[in-house]
């Protein structure tokens, strides 16, 4: 099948985020080096900005060591993602290699039978809860492809896989009304009660996932149907329906997956209740692994052969983590992030007063290009948004709302955030992502202002 043209820069998202990491380093050059004042909340322990205390400093520029060294800084700073990608993956192989996976949703398609299609909206809406509830995120990555795979069994393309699984857990976390990362360190630094306003932002995902279940729905029952052609043709496969009906879900098959649902399961209440993370969560997948390595009768050579062909699964995804990292500490060592802050807030401070809200909402955006990290945005920008709220009468919950939403949201078209990591996993370059997302980003964003806009008339308060 030939392939679709594409333009150099969305060729793969190596490339992109390669360009955009250029770019970036262009903007050190242009932009002034600046810088706010920090100290560290006693009660929180949390790095926080002074909102007041920007000030012009000494032009940082890059040499030729420095540049290139940024690159190997970016995946030492993102090893503990990376590792968990890699050893993630190894176990993800076994999985797959058994014909578990397969086995399960073959099953799965037969006991649905003519309602194959409700798998859309089964696990966009199981997933999405994983991101609303405990804000999860990353650790969905390692299945993205056994989720590609459930779409292409169903007769829809790694889209569809991309939309149910990295897609869904970004339209949760964005969504979310108890995400720790981003409304808890939000709420914590605008002093109000954690997870107050609860009531509205469920209001606000039920809209949100059911605008995105009947979008992704849309487009895979078009390409089912013959109306339109995958995005992805190129690399779209299909099941038929005889070959599902000649494949059973053996016993050995069973357990497996037994093995997959008891590992996802430590590890969403090992995050929720323990405080695991990167290291802990890659232990569980290694474990996984192995086990089934053995129970499967893998000899040593093959354990061996298998971990290197899931690594070089995941390899794309890994340089996309690192190079995308790379990005951040070229921000950092050009010593601009503040200063693009600074000018951002600057401009929206002259926005009459039923659009300033609105303005929060677009700025925090265009911030998420350059601050990926939730957490990490919140503790850079709401210092500053905080005080601008209350000198226009703006609460300060509609404020954290506008923060969420612009961050959350962005994070599924903007080339330095999520996106990147989740198309370079499937193997699916940025544009044929943005062929299908951007369109319904438009309509999030038209919805994210309404909600915003509401908010502000009823004067959503801390409770």
């Amino acid at each position: 099948m030939e392939k679709s043209k594409q333009s150099f820069l969305f060729s793969s998202p190596v490339t992109t985020i390669f360009m955009i990491f250029i770019l970036v380093l262009l903007l050190t050059y242009i932009i002034p080096s600046g810088k706010f004042d920090r100290e560290v909340d006693p009660q929180t322990g949390i790095e926080v900005v002074d909102g007041d205390s920007f000030q012009r400093i000494e032009k940082n520029y890059l040499g030729i060591m420095e540049i290139f060294g940024s690159i190997h800084q970016g995946f030492l700073d993102a090893s503990d993602i990376i590792y968990l990608c890699f050893f993630s993956s190894f176990y993800i192989r076994v999985i797959t290699d058994s014909g578990a996976f397969s086995g399960a949703i073959i099953a799965l398609i037969k006991k649905l039978g003519n309602k194959k299609n409700l798998i859309i909206p089964i696990f966009i809406i199981l997933i999405s809860l994983a991101g609303f509830s405990y804000g999860e995120t990353e650790d969905i990555y390692p299945l993205i492809p056994l989720f590609i795979t459930t779409a292409n069994m169903v007769g829809y393309d790694a889209i569809v896989g991309i939309a149910i699984s990295g897609g869904a857990v970004m339209i949760g976390f964005a969504a979310s009304a108890f995400n720790p990362y981003t409304i808890g360190v939000a709420q914590n630094i605008a002093e109000l009660p954690f997870c107050s306003g609860a009531t509205y932002r469920i209001i606000i995902y039920i809209v949100f996932v059911t605008l995105y279940i009947l979008w992704v729905m849309r487009y895979a029952e078009r390409i089912s149907n013959g109306i339109m052609k995958s995005y992805v043709e190129d690399i779209y496969f299909d099941y038929t329906e005889e070959n599902m009906e000649e494949r059973n879900f053996t016993f050995q098959q069973k357990i497996i997956m037994l093995g997959l649902v008891v590992v996802v399961g430590f590890m969403i209440y090992g995050a929720m209740a323990r405080g695991w993370y990167f290291k802990e969560i890659s232990a569980l997948f290694i474990m996984g692994g192995l086990f089934s390595s053995v129970f499967l009768g893998y000899s040593s050579q093959k354990i061996v052969h298998t971990v290197v062909e899931g690594f070089k699964d995941i390899i794309l995804g890994v340089i996309v983590i690192g190079l995308a990292r790379s990005i951040l500490v070229i921000l950092s060592e050009g010593v601009i992030i503040d200063t693009i802050i600074y000018y951002l807030y600057n401009i929206m401070k002259n926005l009459p007063y039923h659009l300033y809200p609105v303005g929060m909402l677009f700025i925090q955006t265009i911030l998420n290009l350059f601050i990926p990290s939730g957490s990490g945005q919140a503790a850079a920008v709401m210092p500053i948004m905080i005080p601008l709220a209350d000198m226009h009468n703006i609460n300060r919950q509609v404020a954290v709302l506008a923060f969420q939403m612009g961050d959350g949201f962005s994070n599924l078209i903007w080339p330095t955030a999520a996106i990147s990591v989740i198309c370079g996993i499937g193997k699916i370059p940025l544009e044929r992502w943005y062929k299908f997302f951007l369109p319904f980003f438009y309509i999030m964003i038209v919805f994210q202002c309404i909600f915003i806009i509401v908010a502000n008339v009823i004067g959503y308060g801390p409770f």
